[in-house]
């Protein structure tokens, strides 16, 4: 289950490089989060009834959490800092425009928009400060056998367990093809996944055998990224490079410049990528190459799956270019 995605060859950039399909992993429950969430997936949590976590309103979280919680038959509280007017509408249409946040919903996630005006949550800055105010009144209701706190992004140790699959996969092909140096590119929200993925790789690092990964941030900047990786493992030999394109992109806004390479992508590869994180990353690891990096490696891009919140990013960027006219 959710294991050995299939990869594709394209051309990018003036040269091929390959895309390991995540996207491809299962329809409703792919890409970088069903890595992540894949610990809690296979395991039994037979006393578990709810899980509480936190991020966007169009996070590809929010919607695999939505999957998982029905799967298990858990209760999802995910908690949001905001839910815009645009999201709130699309409850309203019959058909729900398919997102996210409205596919969440379905699924019966409890999706909570905070109120940062609490006195309670005076000097709050971020949604796992926030939840863990509210920690204590779950308590009240449910024992601690009960109930799965998931930080933001599923940044925990427990999301090795699926990425350190997916590093076997990717050695599994890398020896296959006979790749004796690989540069792994993707782009990254909290980290986890590239963190990981590189901590494996250092294990299984031979004379013979040269993985490296290359990530960038969507969020934040780099210098949040760099905390990120050092609250998972503060030893900085594993952590990831950490690449941009001189540009520090603010999560969910929108850049027509990104729009236009994920079409042109899409359009040469006739692969659909992610609207959130891909275009980031292409635009990034464009850079990269151009550049004149990696010449004497091979590229392995991983497709970021969260192919259902493309509806919603699609009818914003075509509003952004009517309103341009």
């Amino acid at each position: 289950m959710l294991r050995h995605s299939p990869t594709d060859t394209i051309n990018f950039a003036g040269r091929s490089i390959f895309v390991k399909r995540d996207d491809k992993l299962h329809p409703d429950f792919s890409g970088n989060k069903a890595r992540k969430f894949y610990h809690f997936l296979i395991n039994d949590f037979k006393n578990v009834t709810r899980i509480v976590s936190s991020g966007s309103a169009q996070a590809n979280s929010l919607y695999s959490l939505s999957v998982l919680a029905k799967m298990k038959g858990w209760q999802l509280d995910y908690y949001v800092s905001h839910i815009s007017k645009y999201l709130k509408s699309q409850l309203q249409i019959t058909p729900a425009i398919a997102s996210n946040y409205t596919q969440a919903h379905a699924n019966g996630a409890n999706i909570i928009e905070v109120d940062w005006s609490s006195p309670k949550l005076s000097g709050c800055k971020h949604l796992d400060d926030a939840v863990s105010i509210f920690k204590p009144e779950y308590y009240k209701q449910y024992t601690q056998q009960e109930i799965l706190f998931i930080p933001e992004g599923g940044r925990c140790d427990y999301a090795n367990t699926g990425i350190y699959l997916l590093g076997e996969e990717i050695i599994s092909w890398v020896k296959a093809q006979n790749i004796t140096a690989l540069s792994v590119f993707l782009p990254s929200g909290t980290g986890t996944t590239a963190l990981f993925l590189q901590q494996y790789f250092k294990e299984c690092q031979t004379e013979l055998l040269d993985v490296q990964v290359l990530t960038c941030s969507t969020v934040g900047g780099d210098l949040y990224l760099q905390k990120q990786f050092s609250a998972l493992n503060p030893d900085d030999s594993v952590h990831p490079t950490i690449l941009n394109d001189g540009v520090k992109y603010h999560f969910g806004k929108l850049y027509l410049a990104l729009f236009a390479l994920w079409n042109e992508v899409l359009t040469t590869s006739g692969i659909e990528f992610d609207l959130l994180y891909d275009p980031i990353g292409l635009s990034v690891l464009k850079s990269h190459i151009e550049a004149g990096q990696c010449q004497n490696r091979q590229i392995l891009y991983i497709h970021q799956g969260g192919l259902l919140g493309n509806a919603t990013m699609q009818s914003r960027y075509h509003r952004k270019l009517m309103n341009k006219r």
